[in-house]
């Protein structure tokens, strides 16, 4: 015969079975993918997998893990972004796109994280503001992207960024018509650097008020790279600002290549020609094995030449 005590404990069980069920189905339910999905003909209700794939990429970033992948199953435009988290953004072979006006494109605000935007076109309709806007990150990776129409900056990592690293390779970035500045360190062209460091490769910059701007201190590695079609500088370095250009063209902009003391930029093999102003301004130091020539307003001359090893 089972006591009084036993036969309120067995109560108490069955009353705590249901809340326990439905606590163990809600962290499932909850629980995110290491890879999700985004289709034009998708919905940000579903759980965003190939079969039910979602609608938007910040519907399926709500959706995916830290250090997850979103990837786009066919060409479409899927939403303006803001990053939090380590995440890979992969516009697949059909380049997923971002179209967006009056905003920016997409944001890092992740200390500490790691993201790729990788196979995505970024086209701001000529009146978008900074296509990838980066507040904060470990490392941003952008590879293989379309940028354009933007009216502020295509990649604008900000001064209070800290020591974030970014990596461009085979990517694109053209500018809309160039506006004013509306915020102090603003800058209306390619890729502005104001902290941290990039490296650039394989690339083009092209059209709107300077190509490649650094500033703050930051270090900036270019290769193999065309810098053309700014009405201002094709690259300019300002507030000791390192940059190395290495096999790149600079043609076609207001001024070549432009550096402010303590800033400086050190050019290899690297062909400036076609600027209407000046080819050369300031402290630029000249590996020995360049071309500066060929229709510049006035070609200029490097501060310094050192002998090649």
């Amino acid at each position: 015969m089972s006591s009084p005590g036993s036969a309120r404990s067995r109560a108490t069980g069955l009353f705590a079975l249901p809340a326990l069920l439905c606590l163990l189905l809600g962290s499932s339910a909850s629980a995110q993918a290491t890879r999700t999905w985004v289709s034009g003909v998708g919905d940000d209700v579903n759980p965003c997998s190939r079969t039910a794939p979602c609608k938007t990429f910040m519907g399926a970033l709500s959706k995916t893990a830290t250090g997850g992948e979103v990837d786009a199953m066919d060409p479409g435009g899927y939403g303006t972004l803001t990053i939090t988290k380590s995440i890979t953004i992969d516009g697949g072979p059909s380049a997923g796109g971002i179209l967006y006006s009056g905003t920016h494109g997409v944001v890092v605000n992740a200390a500490g994280a790691t993201v790729i935007l990788r196979n995505v076109a970024i086209n701001g309709g000529t009146t978008g503001l900074d296509a990838i806007r980066i507040l904060a990150a470990d490392k941003v990776l952008v590879e293989n992207c379309t940028i354009q129409g933007f009216t502020g900056s295509g990649i604008n990592i900000l001064p209070g960024a800290g020591a974030v690293q970014l990596v461009v390779r085979n990517t694109t970035v053209n500018g809309a018509v160039a506006r004013a500045p509306t915020t102090a360190g603003e800058t209306s062209g390619g890729i502005q650097v104001a902290s941290g460091g990039a490296v650039i490769g394989n690339s083009q910059i092209a059209s709107g008020l300077i190509g490649l701007h650094v500033l703050n201190g930051a270090r900036v590695t270019v290769n193999d790279t065309t810098v053309v079609g700014h009405s201002g500088q094709g690259v300019l370095a300002v507030g000791g600002a390192q940059v190395t250009l290495e096999r790149a063209v600079v043609a076609q902009n207001g001024v070549g290549i432009k550096a402010e003391a303590p800033a400086q930029v050190r050019i290899s093999d690297t062909m400036v020609g076609h600027n209407t102003g000046l080819g050369l301004d300031g402290p630029v130091v000249s590996f020995g094995n360049n071309r500066v020539a060929a229709g510049n307003g006035t070609d200029g001359s490097p501060s310094t030449t050192l002998p090649q090893n």
